[in-house]
């Protein structure tokens, strides 16, 4: 509904700029000219333009910005994916330490009865 409205207000400015800027003038860009085209047109025009150069500029940045998160997500499954081998391999050598020290524990135990 805000939008709507937003829009209409939008139309009723234009519109006034319109009325108020009815001279004719002649458009010269490159080698071609055209006469009789009213200044709110070229004001508008010129306006969709710039717009759709800074749509073109944002939909770039915005491919560009994507790109690089993909890439950052990579690397962050990569890394979460050698996390979890280190984790594993920490736990796997926490328990040959267990058995080692309880092997260790069990010889001086033997050692201290043959005394």
């Amino acid at each position: 509904m805000l939008a709507l409205i937003f829009a209409v207000l939008v139309s009723v400015v234009v519109a006034y700029f319109a009325t108020q800027n009815t001279a004719s003038i002649t458009l010269h860009f490159l080698s071609y000219n055209w006469t009789g085209i009213p200044i709110y047109l070229v004001v508008l025009g010129s306006l969709l333009v710039g717009l759709l150069f800074a749509w073109i500029f944002h939909l770039l940045n915005a491919i560009s910005s994507s790109l690089n998160l993909r890439g950052k997500e990579h690397a962050l499954k990569e890394e979460k994916k050698t996390n979890l081998e280190l984790t594993k391999r920490m736990h796997q050598l926490e328990l040959a330490n267990t058995k080692l020290t309880a092997k260790d524990a069990d010889k001086e135990l033997l050692d201290d009865n043959s005394l």
